[in-house]
């Protein structure tokens, strides 16, 4: 997957341009549950004891995160604190990963009551150092390199990422903080009195980025040997156009919408469908002769029948892109992204045999942020 290059901007060509805008949202505190007096877990591991957790509202789509601010926050084992935050799809970033055991001291240090103020840079790093005690300040976000960064990728995913390259759609973010300290008997309990997110946010209607193109960015390659003649399209077909492209116009948003969906490079006057899906194959799926990303709740919004290779939908009295999912039980919210692509019909058996061919072809793909 990528973001639209300036070339490619003028073809997909949404009528506005988003701005951005800084945001700052806070959350509830409260107390953080100690690990139980169990044998203790592989690191990397997922918990499987309870966890703090504190959600926040953030209005627009998150281009960068500047600041996790967590107040109020006390821990008796400062080198056994793993926290990170969650996107509203459930994709974790780490903030601070757990500094381990790593000082002669066998107490290792305490975050003192404080409030703590954690950067990509530009703060202190010293979380493990010598078995000090730490107070509230400006930290670095800590991934703990070389020694003990997290590293599931399957199991309990959680990314390494610098907080200023961390974006994500608006809805609730979610802060965790995981004790991997058994109970701290005769100790003050972990608490913290709240959190505050802050960060850059995206308004206004947003381009669209390209997604599907076989053989890149992860996706699997044309499934027949069709591999497309270059970015921005699908596999081949057998008028040997390269591949068939899908771009946009117009306004993603709810309340003005104004998206048109546009391809070429299609047979000359294929059938085609424009297909609506939630979410994206990871990395695709054989489809004919092309490769599918399109996934989850998946809708046929409009039929058409290409003039040249192109098709334009919505057009004529076509409803909307909004109104059409709408009526077919899908309604689009604010804040939310879907994702496009068009297949066509192939007439001829040109690079995948039937039925694996099954004489149908599709476009590459895009995904579209929707605002109010």
């Amino acid at each position: 997957m990528k973001f639209v290059s300036l070339t490619t901007l003028f073809a997909v060509g949404l009528s506005a341009v988003a701005s951005s805008q800084t945001f700052s949202v806070s959350g509830p505190g409260g107390s953080v549950p100690d690990r139980p007096f169990i044998s203790f877990p592989a690191w990397n591991e997922a918990p499987d004891w309870p966890a703090f957790t504190s959600p926040v509202d953030v209005t627009d789509p998150v281009a960068s995160i500047t600041h996790v601010v967590l107040s109020g926050f006390n821990h008796d084992s400062k080198y056994q604190v793993h926290a990170f935050i969650s996107d509203p799809n459930g994709v974790r970033y780490n903030v601070i990963v757990r500094p381990g055991f790593q000082s002669s001291n066998s107490d290792n240090g305490d975050f003192l009551s404080g409030n703590y103020d954690i950067v990509e840079s530009g703060g202190t790093s010293s979380y493990d150092c010598c078995g000090n005690d730490i107070s509230g300040g400006l930290y670095d976000q800590y991934l703990n390199p070389p020694f003990g960064g997290w590293t599931n990728t399957t199991t309990f995913p959680i990314n390494n990422t610098p907080l200023n390259s961390i974006t994500g759609p608006a809805g609730t973010w979610t802060l965790t903080i995981y004790d991997w300290d058994t109970d701290q008997i005769g100790l003050l309990p972990s608490a913290i009195a709240g959190w505050t997110l802050q960060g850059i946010s995206l308004i206004g209607p947003q381009p669209p980025v390209v997604i599907c193109e076989p053989g890149l960015n992860g996706i699997i390659a044309c499934p027949c040997g069709n591999p497309p003649s270059g970015p921005g399209r699908g596999c081949d077909n057998s008028a040997l156009t390269g591949g068939a492209t899908l771009s946009a116009a117009g306004t993603a948003s709810i309340s003005a919408d104004t998206l048109v969906f546009t391809t070429t490079d299609e047979r000359p006057t294929s059938l085609s469908i424009v297909l609506q899906g939630n979410e994206q194959l990871a990395t695709g799926a054989p489809f004919g002769d092309g490769v599918r990303c399109v996934g989850e709740n998946l809708r046929r919004l409009y039929t058409k029948s290409a003039v040249g290779g192109s098709i334009v939908a919505p057009s004529g009295s076509d409803p909307s892109v909004s109104v059409r999912s709408a009526t077919l039980g899908v309604p689009i919210l604010a804040g939310t992204e879907r994702r496009y692509q068009v297949y066509y019909r192939d007439p001829e058996l040109f690079a995948c045999p039937s039925p694996g061919g099954s004489r149908f072809n599709i476009t590459d793909g895009l995904r579209v942020p929707w605002v109010n």
